[in-house]
């Protein structure tokens, strides 16, 4: 339980404890990057809550008359307003971190974290924008009840008077007319009343400033740091090179693949010539060698033939000699 009487939750995503949203990082891991998110949904939890107290607390400081519960009202209304601001500050920074994470991360995470952070954008700013119509709401409620009380004091006051007092928040006019009616025990009283009044309105148009000045940052893209961006750029083109040069490796093996069957089939068809040619070869050499060979016989056989007629011959001579 804080000291305003309300309870702060005091939720922190693990970098905001870190201060680690101020400076570069290397792209999370999914599961580190969730548990961020989770932390930061914790924030924005927290920071719905202080809406909804910060809207009670203004409820009670309208209700209330007397300078000593308007004070401690408007001192709860005042610390809470502070906690708030500083709450807003550091999930636009946490937001902003995770946006830049995603751009850092491979091309598998970016869809998860993406659709994570821009969740988280969604969220905030629909609380944002629901704090911003409380301020809104508010503000015309407290210079509604100034107007009133301005023509209780003062019913002759016109419509521009009651206006520039209400902008202008000199809480001496309602005093001078107080005074001047005889009502001057409850000047003070009043006096305070409308100066409370007055730093009310002063303290909601600061913070509808700060959430003007949100709402630009939180639809601003997020930009990479020079040199981060420049490794990026540069591994997508070495990605690119590497790319290309793969493709020409693959466009070379292809060639020489094709070359390589063109010099198979080339060397399988010498093999084959050289192998007809030696079969040529042999043939032609057992062929020639197998007629020669038949050539001698048929000789020794005609001299053999010759032979064997002469001895006939001879013989028959002999006889017929003899005979004579």
């Amino acid at each position: 339980m804080s000291g305003n009487g309300y309870e702060m939750e005091t939720h922190r995503a693990p970098l905001l404890e870190s201060n680690q949203y101020a400076g570069g990082h290397q792209a999370m891991e999914l599961q580190e990057f969730l548990n961020e998110v989770t932390g930061i949904r914790n924030l924005i939890s927290t920071f719905r809550q202080n809406v909804l107290n910060i809207s009670s607390l203004h409820n009670q400081s309208l209700q209330s008359y007397d300078h000593g519960s308007t004070t401690g009202s408007s001192g709860q209304l005042e610390a809470l307003v502070a906690d708030t601001s500083i709450l807003t500050k550091q999930l636009r920074d946490g937001i902003k971190y995770l946006e830049r994470d995603t751009l850092m991360s491979d091309y598998s995470a970016q869809s998860t974290k993406g659709a994570q952070t821009e969740k988280l954008k969604s969220d905030f700013d629909k609380e944002l924008k629901a704090y911003q119509q409380v301020e809104n709401q508010f503000r015309t409620r407290y210079r509604e009840q100034m107007s009133r009380q301005y023509r209780i004091v003062n019913p002759e006051a016109t419509d521009a008077e009651v206006e520039q007092l209400v902008e202008s928040g000199e809480t001496q006019i309602f005093s001078q007319a107080l005074l001047s009616s005889g009502r001057s025990r409850e000047a003070n009283s009043v006096n305070a009343a409308v100066k409370a009044r007055q730093q009310e309105i002063q303290r909601i148009e600061t913070t509808l400033i700060e959430l003007l000045a949100l709402f630009e940052q939180m639809a601003e893209q997020v930009v990479l740091d020079e040199p981060k961006f420049q490794q990026i750029e540069d591994n997508a083109v070495k990605v690119e090179e590497d790319v290309h040069h793969a493709a020409n490796h693959l466009e070379t093996g292809v060639v020489s693949a094709k070359a390589a069957r063109k010099k198979k089939w080339m060397c399988l068809g010498l093999g084959v010539t050289i192998v007809v040619v030696i079969v040529i070869i042999v043939v032609v050499v057992v062929v020639v060698k197998n007629g020669g060979v038949g050539g001698g016989n048929n000789n020794n056989n005609n001299k053999s033939t010759e032979t064997v007629t002469a001895t006939t011959t001879a013989p028959a001579a002999a006889t017929s000699t003899a005979a004579t």
